[in-house]
C-alpha cells in the first residue's frame, strides 16, 4: 500500500482565517479582512470562498487519501522533497480526528 504524505513544521498549512479561528477570534478577522480590501480591493469571502478553502488541508486533501503530519520538527529539512520510509505511532485514542504522534522518517 502506497501513502502520500506532506509534513509541515508548522501548524496547517490552511491559512489560520480559512479555519475555526477565523470565528474564535472575530477582532483578527476583521483585522486580515480589512488588509485585505486594502491591498486587493476584496473581501475575504470573495478572494476565498469558504466552499473551496475552507481547510483545505483536512477537507480536500484526506479523502484522497493524502496525509498532513503537522508541527514536524528536527531534520525535516533534510528529507525535502525526498522519498523515505515515515513511521507514525500515535498515542491511543478513541474516535479522533487527530492525535499526537511520533514520528521517523528512514531514508533509502
Amino acid at each position: 500500500m502506497k501513502f502520500k504524505w506532506i509534513g509541515v513544521d508548522c501548524g496547517s498549512a490552511d491559512h489560520p482565517m480559512n479555519t475555526i479561528i477565523r470565528n474564535w477570534h472575530p477582532k483578527l478577522f476583521a483585522e486580515a479582512e480589512k488588509k485585505l480590501i486594502a491591498k486587493y480591493g476584496q473581501a475575504w469571502d470573495q478572494m476565498f470562498p469558504q466552499e473551496e478553502y475552507y481547510q483545505v488541508m483536512h477537507l480536500k486533501l484526506f479523502p484522497k487519501k493524502l496525509v498532513h503530519a503537522e508541527n514536524l520538527g528536527g531534520d525535516i529539512e533534510h528529507l525535502k522533497n525526498k522519498r523515505a520510509w515515515i513511521g507514525c505511532f500515535p498515542l491511543k485514542g478513541l474516535e479522533l480526528e487527530s492525535a499526537m504522534c511520533r514520528i521517523v522518517a528512514w531514508a533509502p
